[in-house]
């Protein structure tokens, strides 16, 4: 395949990774109670994602990042996502060697800032005004699926992209079953 056949919209793998996720049934009974659990989940991802020292190994956890992130979003407000985005698809372009050299060694750091990000969402929830809580959430959702994506730039094989990664990732996620083997959510 080439990139541009696989050139999605955010809304529009968010949708593809919704559709799993629903056949799944990781998306059983979603109430926005559940936030909290859906965020602890990214949480864990991006743990996953700070154990791996291989670069291919840790582009899969934040891939996975990005599966969690993009499911959430389509869960608190389906199809809204494009509506919100600037920029449609996820940059694909990898930043110079310079720069994906220094997000390689400041890993650590890199994912200190992940962790920051995802329990100030959190927050978010517990403090917002109930009728504003979703929109701040899905800013800051947005906010971090950008993150995460420039880190992905830096460890993806040069001619690969996080939408295809993504997608990879999806495909797999599809051939799984039900709840991948009995997992709680």
């Amino acid at each position: 395949m080439t990139t541009t056949a696989l050139r999605s919209t955010l809304q529009a793998l968010a949708r593809a990774v919704a559709a799993t996720n629903t056949a799944n049934g990781w998306s059983d009974g979603f109430t926005t109670a559940q936030i909290p659990e859906r965020i602890a989940l990214i949480h864990s991802e991006v743990s996953e994602a700070s154990r791996e020292r291989g670069r291919a190994r840790r582009a899969r956890e934040l891939g996975d990042v990005q599966i969690r992130t993009l499911h959430l979003c389509e869960l608190i407000a389906p199809d809204l996502l494009g509506e919100l985005l600037w920029e449609p698809c996820l940059p694909e372009r990898r930043p110079p060697l310079p720069v994906r050299i220094w997000l390689r060694a400041t890993r650590p750091w890199q994912d200190l800032q992940l962790h920051g990000q995802i329990s100030a969402t959190l927050e978010t929830y517990r403090k917002a005004d109930a009728g504003r809580v979703n929109v701040l959430i899905l800013h800051q959702l947005l906010d971090l699926i950008e993150r995460v994506n420039a880190l992905l730039l830096a460890e993806l094989p040069a001619r690969t992209t996080p939408t295809e990664l993504i997608l990879e990732i999806n495909a797999a996620n599809a051939g799984r079953g039900h709840r991948h083997g009995g997992l709680r959510c």
